[in-house]
């Protein structure tokens, strides 16, 4: 891909142009296998705003949204501003935009002359994520069906990670960039040195691990690329197990499996445990020359070895050791400089395999409560939003319980804190049995529970409310040990006849809960304005 980048808007802001005709083909290489590595979207843009290497797959919702001529407009002043104020101020920014979105801008300046700018992201950040694509999505005219296929598609990030990746694809980016600029700078035909060299094959390395998901397989894909990148024989790939302070093999070249498989090095000791402690990497050309005390051992036929820390941000996670180089000699710092920048799109990969490894159940922790198999608070928002916005665009209604166990604390008090939690797993089952498949109970916290009945106004509520009510009273464990079993005072509320937005909803059950209390508990009071 030639591009002739010749404007003079960054000559405004005191950068050169471009070289004329350069070939970012690498960089698209590069820039589609870490958006695919990340799961979110990277675009290249020039100092002026304009898009250099446009992202292999856009957002979902960005695609709606700038497919509507408010959204076009707002979305292109948005980038602008991003550019302009990322190499202003030189480092990496944060953005929320109109659709609230959230995206990142990484300035790349070669040389101090020719300026790129990094746009990723487009991403929701967890815990928020319901709230704001509802709110974000309104004002550009969506009917129903469209803000609901949407929904699905969104993308998902902690906060965290929206701070660690921009570091981490700006420790990549800089290197191939310049490279790029160096061959445009020599003539677009010259690929004689080594770097362009080394870099041309990382595109390759990219590109055979970018798909791969299976950790073993990761493990295997990375060592064999990593040595390969650098013509070495030998090889190992480490993974810092940071409960036990230990590395253990994952991965090796040129070394006996069982001894492989059984060794284990403690953080600061050896040379792979004192990479993992320092976060440094090492190049020794002649172990018995720079480290005296060190002697080579037979298995190995060459002298020199390279050692690297594999990071997220300052975070070690593992250590890739190599040597033997295949032609005899020693390694270069070529070598390390091609090692490093492979690092961390390692590490990426690394990170993402642990991700795709989690099995189904343990996702399903992240919202549900562990104690009842309720889900949890979290989720039970997240469904609320979702309810509110079904109500929105089809004029149905919904209604809410909040629900207190009676006289939980002074059942904990006499009985202590086990039987406190077989009554909370006990009301949870008889909470469950009441309702109907397509309802949604959680854990709202304490002794307080929580539940969504979707298309049903607090008149039918109340009746299921009912049900609920006696059902608690009525069940008892399976072995019964207590003298009283506690009952439940209930909320009703109904979205929107009793409320504008979910606050405000469950605010409304939790009044006419605490009018149950005062009432004289164990009973359903339905909220009336």
């Amino acid at each position: 891909m030639l591009l002739d980048t010749s404007g003079n808007d960054m000559k405004k802001n005191g950068y050169a142009s471009l070289p004329g005709g350069i070939d970012l083909s690498s960089w698209r290489e590069f820039q589609n296998g870490v958006s695919l590595l990340l799961d979110i979207p990277l675009s290249l843009y020039d100092g002026s705003g304009g898009v250099l290497v446009p992202a292999i797959k856009e957002s979902p919702v960005c695609e709606a949204v700038r497919g509507c001529s408010r959204g076009a407009g707002l979305c292109r002043e948005m980038v602008f501003k991003a550019v302009s104020q990322v190499l202003e101020k030189g480092s990496v920014y944060v953005y929320k935009c109109h659709a609230n979105q959230y995206f990142f801008a990484i300035p790349v300046v070669v040389d101090s002359r020719y300026p790129f700018v990094v746009i990723g992201g487009h991403v929701y950040l967890e815990g928020s994520d319901i709230k704001d694509f509802y709110e974000g999505i309104t004002g550009y005219g969506f009917d129903g069906e469209t803000v609901s296929k949407l929904r699905p598609s969104i993308k998902t990030i902690p906060p965290k990670s929206l701070f660690t990746i921009p570091s981490i694809v700006n420790n990549m980016a800089a290197p191939i960039l310049k490279c790029m600029i160096s061959a445009a700078e020599k003539g677009s035909c010259d690929t004689s040195s080594a770097r362009l060299k080394g870099f041309y094959a990382l595109e390759q390395v990219y590109r055979a691990i970018a798909p791969v998901l299976d950790r073993e397989e990761l493990y295997e894909t990375i060592l064999v690329k990593s040595s390969e990148l650098v013509g070495a024989e030998r090889g190992s790939l480490m993974i810092l197990d940071n409960k036990n302070n230990l590395l253990s093999i994952k991965a090796a070249r040129g070394m006996d499996k069982a001894l492989a498989d059984g060794l284990k090095v403690k953080v600061g000791e050896g040379i792979s445990g004192s990479i993992a402690a320092k976060g440094v990497p090492v190049i020794v050309k002649d172990i018995e020359d720079e480290v005296p005390s060190w002697k080579n051992r037979p298995r190995y036929r060459t002298k020199s070895f390279i050692s690297i820390p594999l990071k997220l941000e300052n975070r070690v996670i593992g250590v890739i050791n190599v040597s033997d180089k295949l032609c005899g000699g020693a390694f270069s710092e070529e070598d390390l400089h091609l090692l490093l920048s492979f690092a961390n799109y390692a590490s990426i990969a690394i990170e993402r395999g642990a991700y795709y490894s989690m099995s189904e159940e343990l996702k399903m922790l992240s919202m549900t409560d562990p104690l009842t198999g309720l889900f949890n608070r979290r989720y039970f928002r997240e469904r609320l939003y979702e309810e509110v916005e079904r109500v929105k665009r089809h004029d149905g209604c919904f209604s809410t319980f909040i629900i207190d166990i009676d006289n939980f604390k002074a059942f904990n008090d006499r009985y202590g804190h086990l039987a406190g939690d077989e009554l909370l797993k006990g009301v949870s089952k008889a909470v469950r049995e009441a309702v109907r498949s397509m309802d949604v109970v959680a854990r709202y916290g304490g002794e307080e529970f929580a539940v969504i009945l979707p298309h049903t106004d607090k008149k039918d509520a109340s009746i299921i409310a009912e049900r609920m009510r006696k059902g608690v009273q009525d069940y008892r464990p399976p072995h019964n040990i207590f003298e009283e079993w506690p009952t439940i005072s209930l909320g009703v509320a109904e979205f929107p006849a009793d409320a504008s937005h979910i606050d405000d909803l469950i605010n409304k059950a939790d009044r006419a809960m605490y009018l149950a209390k005062r009432m004289g508990k164990n009973r359903v009071v339905v909220y009336e304005a």
